[in-house]
């Protein structure tokens, strides 16, 4: 057939078909380019969202330990006040201000009416105490709303990248190194919230158990103040908030007592609390 065309007729056929494909080479090729912009531009993307999440992650922890320095240290402080109310450290040579300082205290009680200043200074710790339990559970809810975004904007990302891999503008490479660094972003995202729900429960339990002694240090002073105590209900509730039997000697000295011991175990329980939560907010990014 190619023998019997004119050859002007066939090479009016060639130039035809090749004014045909240009065109269509030209838009395979433009396609081509919009689709690599394409997923070179979500790559872009994705990554600089990471970026800004683990930015976002390094400013929670200097925030956590802002937040728990400053907790821990006011925790510690109405503890120290409670044990110097009941068993004030001898006198040292360095000069260091003691956290009563200004509070007239009558430090070795001899009758009920010098428990006076001692049972303001306790009603001002219970009152501090109720405070930041309050503060504290303000705080874990919004830490637990801010999680729930996190967890929302973590599966919008991941639904995203599969949406891209199904239309064809990001390759099956791109999607598992996407999905890949997202569900590692997400799963550091998951240490945080246990680290600060962790830490809110064992800050509590501190607290409530300060709070708990602190009423029935007032709940006896009161008593005793006011001459209605019973001495033998009292050396129980003694022995309940000091942890052990107390020796049978003067009830103002069994209170006391009772009061250090419980500050050095609350300080002891803190401490290990304060230890295992800078440990927690070392731990670096992997």
């Amino acid at each position: 057939l190619r023998s019997r065309t004119p050859p002007l007729l066939q090479r009016r056929i060639t130039q035809s078909m090749a004014r045909c494909a240009i065109p269509v080479l030209s838009l395979l090729l433009a396609a081509h380019g919009a689709l690599a912009v394409t997923v070179a531009s979500a790559s872009k993307s994705g990554a600089a969202a990471r970026a800004a999440e683990w930015r976002a992650v390094t400013e929670v922890n200097a925030a956590e330990r802002r937040f728990w320095a400053s907790e821990w240290s006011g925790l510690e402080a109405d503890i120290k006040r409670l044990h110097d109310v009941a068993a004030p450290a001898p006198a040292k040579k360095e000069h260091r201000k003691s956290p009563l300082a200004g509070l007239k205290l009558n430090l070795e009680p001899k009758s009920p009416a010098d428990l006076l200043p001692a049972l303001g200074m306790l009603k001002g710790l219970y009152e501090d105490g109720k405070e930041r339990i309050g503060k504290l559970n303000v705080r874990e809810k919004d830490l637990k709303a801010q999680y729930e975004t996190k967890k929302a904007e973590h599966d919008r990302r991941i639904e995203a990248v599969e949406v891209k891999f199904k239309n064809h503008t990001l390759s099956a490479e791109l999607r598992t190194n996407e999905t890949r660094d997202e569900n590692r972003l997400w799963n550091y995202w998951e240490r945080v919230r246990e680290r600060q729900h962790k830490q809110y429960h064992t800050s509590l339990k501190i607290q409530h158990g300060t709070l708990e002694k602190t009423k029935t240090m007032i709940d006896m002073y009161e008593k005793t103040i006011s001459g209605n105590a019973n001495k033998a209900t009292v050396a129980k509730e003694l022995r309940k908030v000091g942890g052990g039997a107390l020796p049978d000697i003067v009830f103002l000295q069994d209170a006391q007592t009772a009061i250090v011991r419980f500050c050095e175990q609350a300080t002891t329980e803190l401490h290990g609390a304060q230890k295992e939560a800078q440990q927690a907010l070392s731990v670096e990014v992997e």
